[in-house]
């Protein structure tokens, strides 16, 4: 028994066919009911003897609509035949001939007409829970009509309705108050705004004010001309037309075609006794469903424009003389209103498309800006919301093959097919279905021109071939050029197939020309960061590569930790008529040890001898060897900050940390100098420059150049300073490295000087310390003016060299005139320049120190000397010029 009971299961499940037409021939309303409660649906009702006994595909559409009747919450009892159409004829008083044409009718009846599609959706509980939620998150907007209109689209909280009474009431109501019952039936469609529910309320109003057999309802989609078409959803299959069932249900009538298409197209209104008689009746769906139309009424539905909105149409109503003028009058008053109900629910449904497509562009939008690392997700991201807002069965993107010769070659394919299955396709036969059409998408590489094929049967670009091979039905295509930021062709988008077997309309258009642009703005930032990263992971090698070449061997490290430090009186740092040239590059080593260990800093900052050692000798290696801001120059500095910091009161106003801080700075302040000012690197543009902008460029990247030696292995000579500490030292080091430009010491020094002659001798404020601190490194970087004049003409000697080298460079590569210090043309002028520089910049500083603290009056000396000599120097050469212009 198990063996047969097993053959037969095999047997059923191999044809299903043969199974399904055995189950619709012999089961009855208990075992339907049986499979429904294991199932977690509810049980039948008990039906009348005829139904129980009639086959299951007609029970399940008096089920059906059984239910859709008894629904409680349906305000307007809209029940429809068993062909899918409004009938009246259970409403109206018993006729004899209708109800042979029912029965007729009824017999013959195909599955193929039905168009009502039960609502698989949730319970009404939970949708109005559902709806509730949604409508708390616009609380916080303002009431102003577009966000009420955003909330009633987003909620699916429809306009206040007016009560409707069901169907018997209204013929009741006809019978004893005919204006009442007009007035009834206007108040039913006033507020309503889905065009589903509102067609079915006109329909059902309809038949029962001219007492109608069968109504039926058609509204016009599509603006242009050539592409009007009728559609329905509460349709009669008797309308005397050609009628094209869709996949979706509706019924779509050709514009212009049959009577119901004569009177959208002419807007006459269209009165037949014998219907079947006039040329344009079509009685083709009528010879199979049984149906006989006798006496038909068709008029079209106006808006308040006065433009044609949809068609109404009654058939066989109940008098011998078939519908009257007054039937007529009528019905053109009551769909009056109607148009304008029309119209209001096409703007409301046009809205909601509307919103519901600008807010899958905003979540577009959303994918571009927070997934940008990998061009497929964003690519896939961007496809699969255009597919699910275009419904097609397939959307592919094809990028240009950039290394390819061909014009039309693509390197790179994005497929998605319906369905979708977890973010991907359910088709992998992925090249062959895309080879259907890829002379269009080549052709739009192209031409970068859109392509939109309505029929694709009828295109000859379309590789018909290949569809009989491979089973592929392509109907509509819409294909589309993407672009990059410059505006160049880097792919083609198509799609292909709406799901709903229409072509792809002026909307679909304008919206995947935003999804094209997405896409291209996708890419171009994808590609965009893939470049970032790699100019990020080559810059991180060559900080590395450049770390290791600017750091210092062990050997070098350990040499000056093991030698002995000389005496400080022996080097003479603490003199401020130390000579700049009188140590070499060792002993500028040892020097610079003996500062920070006589200033206390090693001990105070727990600075490990090693880790000092190792960074001096890095700074001194990161120094360039050019004529004058090099390492010497440097120490010469720090050597001038040093001396001050021992004889002058300027300590007093320091803490530990500004000290520490003035003296890195001075070892810092021209690191990687490249021996050209600022201006030049805002002339030549260089990398510089456009790093760091046009102010302070050089002291910038010198201070970023200390922190990337202070960060590196072994280096770090603040990394025994707590949180605060390293981050006050930090900044304070940034302040004193830019202080070093001349431009902001000249903003600087009018306050410095009003300080000084105003008397004031403490500066424990914020801003006057800063102040101090900026000045103190100006006097110390300029200080070579104020050394013995050996030093000082040897110094300039130097920064002459620069300043030539850099002029010359202004000059043969940047086309530019150089100043007249950096003109080697005009070098006989230098002591006249010298003279400018010194009573300019240097003598009102140095004066304005004495005047602070007299421990400044050897630098004020010095230069004073130095004056005089460049004076004398200025004398003779204006001598020289006297003697050769008198030739005497």
């Amino acid at each position: 028994m198990d063996l047969a009971q097993s053959s037969v299961e095999e047997w059923l499940d191999s044809h299903p066919d043969d199974m399904q037409d055995y189950f619709l021939r012999h089961a009855d309303v208990t075992l339907v009911n049986k499979w429904l409660v294991a199932h977690g649906f509810n049980q039948l009702p008990d039906f009348p003897a005829p139904i129980r006994n009639s086959s299951l595909t007609n029970l399940r559409y008096t089920y059906s609509f059984s239910n859709e009747s008894s629904n409680p919450s349906s305000p307007v009892d809209t029940r429809c035949n068993d062909s899918g159409f409004f009938d009246s004829s259970r409403h109206q008083r018993s006729n004899s001939k209708k109800h042979l044409r029912h029965d007729y009718a009824r017999s013959k009846k195909r599955n193929i007409f039905r168009t009502y599609e039960p609502n698989g959706g949730e319970s009404t509980l939970e949708s109005r829970r559902n709806s509730l939620k949604e409508m708390r998150q616009f609380r916080s907007l303002p009431p102003t009509s577009v966000n009420l209109l955003s909330m009633l689209i987003q909620s699916k909280v429809r306009l206040p309705r007016y009560p409707s009474k069901d169907i018997d009431h209204k013929r009741e109501l006809k019978e004893t108050n005919e204006k009442e019952f007009f007035l009834e039936i206007v108040k039913d469609i006033s507020n309503e705004l889905d065009l589903k529910s509102l067609s079915a309320k006109i329909v059902a109003n309809v038949s029962c004010m001219l007492d109608a057999d069968k109504v039926s309802l058609y509204l016009i989609e599509g603006k242009a001309a050539g592409k009007q078409v009728l559609v329905s959803k509460i349709f009669d299959l008797h309308a005397g037309t050609s009628i094209f069932p869709s996949c979706t249900g509706d019924i779509r009538v050709p514009w212009g075609q049959g009577i119901i298409g004569h009177v959208a197209e002419t807007g006459e209104t269209v009165n037949l006794k014998d219907a079947m008689k006039d040329p344009r009746y079509n009685d083709e769906l009528g010879k199979i469903t049984g149906y006989q139309t006798e006496t038909l009424l068709c008029m079209p539905i106006r808006n308040a424009d006065n433009e044609i909105v949809g068609v109404a149409q009654a058939l066989n109503n109940n008098k011998e003389e078939g519908f009257t003028q007054e039937d007529e009058k009528m019905l053109a008053t009551y769909l009056t209103f109607c148009g304008i109900g029309i119209h209001n629910a096409q703007i409301f449904d046009a809205y909601s498309k509307e919103y519901d497509r600008n807010r899958a562009l905003l979540e577009v939008v959303h994918d571009l800006f927070t997934e940008q690392t990998s061009v497929d997700h964003v690519v896939l991201k961007i496809m699969q919301r255009a597919q699910s807002l275009l419904k097609c069965e397939r959307c592919s993107l094809l990028l240009k093959d950039k290394e390819s010769n061909s014009e039309n070659a693509f390197d790179k394919i994005f497929d998605l097919a319906y369905p979708m299955k977890n973010g991907h396709s359910g088709n992998s036969d992925r090249d062959s279905s895309l080879r259907v059409t890829s002379k269009i998408a080549e052709l739009v590489l192209l031409t970068g021109e859109t392509i939109n094929i309505t029929d694709a049967s009828q295109d000859p670009r379309i590789e018909h071939e290949d569809e009989t091979v491979k089973g592929i039905r392509t109907r509509s295509v819409l294909c589309k050029p993407v672009r990059n930021r410059h505006f160049q062709i880097i792919g083609v988008a198509q799609v292909i197939n709406r799901i709903d077997g229409l072509p792809f309309d002026d909307h679909d258009d304008l919206l995947f020309e935003a999804f094209a642009i997405f896409c291209g703005l996708g890419i171009n930032n994808c590609q965009l960061y893939e470049q970032v990263s790699l100019a990020a992971a080559r810059q991180a090698v060559a900080l590395e590569v450049l770390s290791y070449h600017a750091s210092v061997p062990q050997e070098e490290v350990l040499k000056l930790k093991e030698k002995k430090l000389p005496d400080i009186q022996e080097l003479k740092i603490m003199e401020f008529t130390f000579n700049d040239f009188s140590l070499d590059n060792d002993q500028m080593m040892q020097a610079s040890v003996i500062m920070f260990n006589d200033l206390g800093l090693s001990k105070k900052f727990r600075i490990e001898y090693e880790t000092l050692c190792r960074w001096l000798l890095t700074v001194r290696k990161n120094y360039r060897n050019v004529a004058y801001h090099n390492w010497r120059h440097a120490f010469n500095v720090c050597q001038v900050m040093f001396t001050i910091l021992k004889h002058c009161q300027c300590k007093n106003y320091l803490t530990d940390n500004e000290t520490l801080a003035l003296t890195v700075a001075c070892l810092c302040h021209d690191l990687d100098h490249r021996g050209t000012n600022n201006a030049f690197q805002q002339k030549s543009s260089s990398a510089l420059s456009q790093l760091y902008g046009t102010s302070a460029t050089l002291e910038h990247h010198h201070f970023n150049h200390a922190i990337m030696i202070l960060n590196s292995g072994g280096t770090n000579l603040f990394g025994n300073l707590g949180s605060e500490d390293f981050s006050e030292v930090t900044k304070l080091l940034k302040q004193a490295i830019l202080a070093t430009d001349l431009s902001l010491h000249i903003q600087l020094r009018s306050k410095f000087f009003a300080m000084v002659d105003s008397g004031q001798k403490v500066f424990d404020d914020r801003e006057s310390k800063e102040i101090v601190r900026s000045v103190m490194m100006t006097t110390c970087d300029i200080a070579a003016i104020t050394k013995p004049w050996e030093v000082q003409r040897k110094v300039s000697e130097l920064v002459i060299t620069e300043f030539f080298d850099q002029g010359d460079k202004e000059k043969h590569e940047l086309n530019i005139q150089p100043q007249a210090c950096m003109d080697r043309d005009r070098q006989d002028e230098i002591a006249k320049l010298q003279l400018a520089w010194i009573d300019g910049i240097c003598l009102p500083l140095y004066k304005s120190l004495v005047q602070l603290d007299s421990a400044f009056q050897p630098m004020l000396d010095g230069l004073l000397d130095n004056r005089s000599r460049w004076e004398r120097l200025d004398a003779e050469r204006l001598s020289k010029h006297a003697i050769l212009e008198t030739g005497v």
